[in-house]
């Protein structure tokens, strides 16, 4: 049974690494882009450029596929895993960053399969670890799988099944009478 607990324990860990790196993956890839996009948007709008729509689009964009990448991480159910896909294939039709040339920085985020790329990844990586999730879920010890803290749990549930001192109670009630004349 503590070979089954390590198991599941190592598998769960597992699952919450993929998260971290997923989420990890989102946030450098959108956050610097949303920073980048409003410092040369506000630019823009002070030129009065044609690209103030692409500017706003591609930072509200980000913004988005970063809050759906996150609640794909987060909620840990199917039905949010895909949510992001649709998001990235908008941003990287209305990317902005190729009229840019600052230095060449954002050339890896000036591609615009990249977007495409880490949500369909995602996706695909994410529905086989909530799969494991929730597989895990339905084992006994989730999410801690330590064979003493279900000793623990066990033992408390059966001494307040068993509680001596409510028994020895019960025992006084059932044999005095109710009247303060016994005393």
């Amino acid at each position: 049974m503590e070979n089954n607990y390590f198991k599941n324990l190592k598998m769960l860990k597992r699952c919450e690494r993929i998260y971290k790196l997923i989420f990890l993956t989102y946030f450098i890839s959108c956050i610097p882009v949303t920073v980048i996009t409003l410092i040369y948007g506000s630019m823009a709008l002070a030129t009065v450029s044609n690209n103030v729509f692409r500017f706003t689009a591609t930072m509200i964009l980000s913004l988005a596929l970063f809050g759906m990448g996150l609640l794909s991480v987060y909620k840990k159910e199917k039905k949010f895993t895909y949510l992001p896909v649709p998001v990235a294939i908008l941003l990287s039709a209305v990317n902005s960053f190729a009229e840019m040339d600052f230095l060449n920085i954002l050339s890896l985020y000036s591609l615009g399969s990249t977007y495409i790329f880490i949500a369909v990844a995602s996706s695909v990586i994410l529905t086989f670890t909530h799969k494991t999730y929730h597989y895990l879920e339905q084992h006994d010890g989730f999410p801690y799988f330590n064979e003493r803290f279900e000793e623990n749990k066990n033992s408390l549930s059966n001494f307040n099944n068993n509680n001596p001192y409510q028994q020895t109670m019960e025992k006084y009630k059932k044999s005095s009478s109710g009247k303060m004349d016994d005393i």
